[in-house]
């Protein structure tokens, strides 16, 4: 396992075709994309992205380059300026996540520290022959274990449609490591199809249910490793099994209840506090309790999202709801996405919902606006999207 690795033109044509498809719907996927990937000759522009120029800003703030991607370049074309500019180690990748305003937020991380964990990764997998990634490339968990794990393993990797069949587990072979997240492993849980033997799989991004995994496990997956992490942090510390602790990467040690410190590849050392409360078990070993409330500003005052959702969870029609501060074209209060476990009208719903908050929440914590429908909205990674 190489210390150095060095993206590629074509590596670098991987994360962008992976970003321009998180910006298409799905005929235009079905139109443009060939193999879970966009062919090198596709222009990104107006015609099909209303969004082209920032777009282009975002993949070169991604790569840390000073000036603008140009408009009415091939992927091909994109990628061979990026790695010009590189030299296929740029000095920092920046990723994006959604923030509390369904704002994406950028994350930057120095390229030799993401460089340093998936190298601490990667002996956790030296056995395997070929990754499976179902994860978009430009995320940082796609970046980390579908580029340059690959390379760290100098194995082939494969991208496959995160819409698995019973025919996609059949093509699976031993050896194979399968690189998912907790939606996409559901869904493979639902198939019912026996895995090959020997073959492991890694999930992030959030919690798998442990009845997933165990389900998993006797349908012939050999082995499934959940990763701890944030796209602030990367990974933090994994686990094979769900009721084991998780255990820290070398890199990173205890620095408080809910506090991590990093030593970077550089020797220079970075202070984390993380959004879950950790209990400690001796000073590597760790497992999440509780998500620490996370306060946004309605008006000027400290609210939390997840003590609304309490509230609003507390009705017996709601099955599920989520809640959020609003973007500035929407206003400056919360908003709530409710869904109803019950055949109540919404307009009904609704009523009683914001007759039930007239008590229990303060004026800033009461929701403004209130949407509706039969599942949480989320990414293609099965995280929460904004509405």
């Amino acid at each position: 396992m190489s210390a150095l690795l060095t993206l590629t033109t074509s590596d670098i044509e991987e994360i962008i075709s992976s970003a321009a498809l998180a910006e298409m719907d799905y005929s235009q996927k079905l139109e443009f994309c060939k193999d879970q990937s966009l062919p090198g000759s596709f222009i990104p522009d107006d015609k099909i992205f209303q969004n082209q120029n920032e777009l282009l800003q975002r993949i070169a703030i991604q790569f840390g380059l000073e000036s603008p991607l140009p408009a009415g370049r091939s992927l091909t074309e994109l990628a061979a300026l990026i790695f010009a500019e590189t030299g296929g180690r740029p000095q920092h990748l920046t990723f994006f996540t959604s923030g509390s305003t369904g704002k994406p937020v950028a994350a930057r991380s120095k390229y030799h520290d993401l460089e340093q964990e998936i190298c601490s990764l990667a002996k956790l997998f030296a056995n395997r022959k070929q990754i499976i990634s179902y994860v978009p490339r430009h995320h940082i968990y796609g970046f980390l274990f579908s580029v340059l794990l690959p390379k760290a393993l100098r194995i082939p990797v494969e991208f496959w449609p995160p819409m698995p069949g019973p025919k996609q587990v059949q093509r699976m072979r031993s050896g194979d490591l399968i690189i998912a997240f907790p939606l996409l492993w559901k869904k493979l849980e639902k198939l019912r199809c026996c895995f090959p033997e020997n073959v492991y799989g890694v999930t992030s991004t959030g919690p798998c249910p442990p009845e997933t995994i165990k389900n998993l496990c006797t349908l012939g997956l050999t082995r499934m490793t959940e990763v701890y992490g944030s796209s602030e942090t990367g990974g933090i510390g994994y686990r094979h099994k769900p009721e084991d602790m998780y255990t820290l990467l070398g890199h990173w040690q205890q620095a408080g209840f809910s506090a991590i410190e990093r030593t970077s590849a550089d020797g220079s050392k970075q202070l984390y506090t993380l959004q879950d409360n950790l209990e400690w078990q001796g000073t590597i070993n760790f497992r999440p309790i509780k998500r620490s409330d996370k306060a946004v500003q309605v008006g000027g005052i400290n609210v939390y999202p997840a003590r609304v959702e309490e509230v609003l969870k507390a009705h017996p029609a709601v099955r599920e709801c989520s809640v959020r501060l609003m973007r500035p074209d929407e206003g400056e209060r919360l908003k709530a996405f409710i869904v109803p476990d019950s055949k109540m009208e919404n307009a009904a719903l609704e009523k009683e919902l914001r007759n039930l908050v007239i008590d229990k929440l303060s004026r800033h914590e009461k929701p403004g606006k209130y949407n509706f429908g039969p599942s949480l909205p989320t990414s293609d990674m099965g995280k929460l999207n904004d509405w």
